[in-house]
């Protein structure tokens, strides 16, 4: 009886144990929350030379030397991660008087244990009775493969020929949307570009759009900056099976094939445009500058999945065009993304739509 007891209490014991194993719970995605910032947010007065921010669980910023901007600049800018404060100080004596200052600090501080990234940090403060109030928000206009988050947003002095080095800086959030505040009263070009090297400058060669001319506001006001990944790309044909299927279409029965007339719109640029079978056929269709609505007379092609790409050249230099800041124009709208379908011993009127164009210039 004794045994049966004990064996009875060592099972209990057992279920006990089992019953109390702790549970996994779902994956934190929040990020850490502010809970104190010395100065606060857009203090007025503050002639100090040290800055703090805690907050409400502990923090990491692995990367955030070499990636603190400020603007004034800020001599012998220092800073330090205890727990879950951010300290940051600098030399004493250099503040301007009725000077908006501005640290930023990006995406750079996250919760110690999922590194969820606190959006654009910045610590906003004025030597003065005023603080610059201006503002200026939107949405990256993107097409094209990437997400936002891998973007960086510059907003440059107006009138640079050249990208230089930004005033101010911000990542978009994960639906491409921006806002920054605390701004002066001022005209900016706007870069977007993704920073694939990761040494937080733009460098030749890196995918970027841009919107120049764009004042700031009082009041949120929303832009739209374009920003593409895609690019145009001449696909690789086959030149003996481009023969071969020419040479069939001549030789084979006509109800082995269908019949194609194409609707082109007007356009007042020139048009490059192929319609093409992968591999094997390759359709013409590219129009000259100031052309009329085109309707192309039947003719007969193989059956199959066919797909339009082009551009429309809006220089007429013969090649697609990139954006370039320098001659202040963005990149050549693309014609892809429509396909049609050929079937044998039928007709098929095919109308093509054409992207609209920039008029080969940027908002001035």
């Amino acid at each position: 009886m004794k045994r049966l007891l004990a064996a009875s209490f060592l099972l209990l014991l057992v279920g006990c144990a089992v019953q109390s194993r702790p549970q996994g719970g779902p994956k934190d995605e929040t990020p850490p929350t502010i809970t104190k910032m010395v100065p606060a947010l857009g203090e007025l007065n503050f002639i100090g030379n040290k800055a703090e921010i805690v907050f409400d669980e502990y923090i990491q910023g692995k990367k955030l030397r070499g990636n603190i901007t400020t603007s004034p600049p800020l001599e012998g800018l220092e800073f330090e991660i205890i727990g879950k404060k951010l300290k940051l100080s600098w030399d004493e004596g250099q503040l301007l008087s009725n000077t908006t200052y501005r640290i930023s600090m990006g995406d750079e501080i996250g919760d110690l244990n999922e590194n969820n990234k606190y959006p654009n940090l910045e610590v906003v403060w004025s030597t003065g009775s005023f603080i610059d109030s201006m503002q200026l928000g939107g949405e990256i206009s993107k097409t094209g493969q990437g997400a936002f988050e891998d973007l960086t947003i510059w907003l440059i002095p107006s009138g640079a020929d050249t990208i230089g080095t930004p005033k101010f800086s911000a990542t978009p959030g994960k639906d491409g949307k921006f806002e920054l505040q605390y701004l002066p009263v001022n005209t900016f070009d706007i870069l977007v570009f993704e920073d694939i090297n990761f040494n937080k400058n733009y460098d030749e060669g890196e995918t970027y759009g841009f919107l120049k001319g764009v004042p700031t506001s009082s009041d949120s006001s929303f832009i739209s900056v374009p920003y593409s990944t895609n690019s145009f790309a001449f696909p690789e044909l086959d030149t003996a099976a481009l023969d071969s299927v020419a040479n069939y279409i001549d030789t084979t029965s006509k109800e082995n094939l269908g019949q194609i007339s194409f609707t082109i719109p007007p356009s007042a640029d020139s048009v490059i445009l192929f319609a093409h079978r992968a591999g094997d056929v390759l359709i013409n269709l590219s129009l000259g500058a100031n052309s009329d609505t085109l309707v192309t007379p039947l003719k007969y092609y193989p059956p199959g999945k066919y797909q339009l790409f082009g551009y429309i050249d809006e220089n007429a230099n013969g090649s697609w065009d990139s954006p370039s800041w320098t001659l202040n124009t963005s990149g050549e709208p693309l014609i892809s993304g429509q396909t049609f379908e050929v079937k044998a011993n039928w007709e098929l009127e095919q109308p093509i739509t054409l992207p609209t164009t920039n008029n080969y210039e940027v908002q001035e």
